[in-house]
């Protein structure tokens, strides 16, 4: 699957996750509430719904794996909320300070954006991968922030059901920028990428920010379903010095780099245009200058 199909289906799962989050944040009566409880309760809902979704959609699209989406989904749920708790009240002191207005609400939103985005560090304890998102995550949430507020503007004398309808589609509208922008913004600002050129994973494409895992675990960032590779085959890091593939001690056969055989527990720079051939499955590595 290419990169503009998940950077597609995250804005779709991040949609969702926007629509689920006013569903549930509906059915409390937040309105009659202290702003300082409501909205962290608020920010705690939709970050678990939009981060939840977005963090399920690698295994539930990509990899199809149930497990690997629960568990994943989880994760992000728990983070994204946390997020979102502290995105919101942050926005709401930040809101009091400059007197509220369209530009405070739509802060607000980019926080919770920009946070969702970090709390991917939590997850995998990638420092460039969390900040690609985070800037990502923050752009997000500016542009559906501002569409949500624009529309709730434009329907502010309507009924209380057209309100209802606008608050869905804002943040239907807030999840899928914040849910396109994330891997985007990984996507443009990595300095390697992998493209899986054979196999049943043909067409994969991934960014490699920090480190990319490869192999049979569908835990890796690379996932493989090759027999003849190790559940974690490879690694790809990033360094002062460039990249490197190594192969890892656990694997049982090597990896072969444009005629130069990488044995268990080695490693060979990567240059950027190499061929890389696992088990029955051939890559390809891509380094931006």
């Amino acid at each position: 699957m290419n990169k503009t199909m998940q950077i597609y289906y995250t804005a779709v799962l991040g949609a969702l996750g926007g629509l689920a989050g006013w569903w549930l944040m509906g059915s409390l009566p937040t309105g009659a509430w202290n702003v300082w409880l409501a909205y962290p309760l608020v920010g705690l809902g939709l970050g678990a719904c939009i981060g939840g979704c977005l963090a399920a959609t690698d295994g539930a699209i990509v990899k199809r794996s149930a497990g690997r989406a629960l568990r994943d989904g989880l994760a992000g749920a728990l983070t994204g909320g946390l997020a979102g708790l502290a995105g919101l009240l942050l926005a709401e002191a930040g809101f009091l300070a400059i007197g509220g207005g369209l530009l405070g609400r739509t802060l607000g939103w980019m926080a919770l954006g920009g946070l969702i985005g970090l709390s991917d560090l939590l997850v995998r304890r990638r420092l460039n991968r969390a900040l690609y998102g985070g800037l990502g995550g923050l752009v997000g949430g500016l542009t559906g922030g501002a569409l949500y507020e624009l529309l709730t503007q434009a329907f502010l004398a309507r009924s209380d059901r057209a309100q209802i309808v606008v608050g869905a589609v804002g943040l239907i509208v807030l999840g899928a920028c914040i849910g396109a922008l994330i891997p985007l913004a990984r996507q443009v600002l990595a300095r390697g990428e992998l493209r899986v050129l054979s196999g049943e994973q043909a067409g994969l494409v991934r960014e490699v920010t920090d480190t990319a895992t490869i192999g049979r675990d569908d835990g890796c960032d690379v996932y493989l379903p090759d027999r003849s590779l190790a559940w974690r085959h490879a690694l790809v890091r990033r360094s002062g010095a460039g990249f490197a593939l190594e192969v890892l001690p656990g694997a049982e056969q090597g990896a072969l780099i444009g005629g130069q055989v990488v044995a268990p527990g080695a490693a060979l720079p990567l240059h950027g245009g190499e061929q890389i051939q696992l088990g029955e499955t051939r890559l390809e590595f891509l380094e931006r200058g």
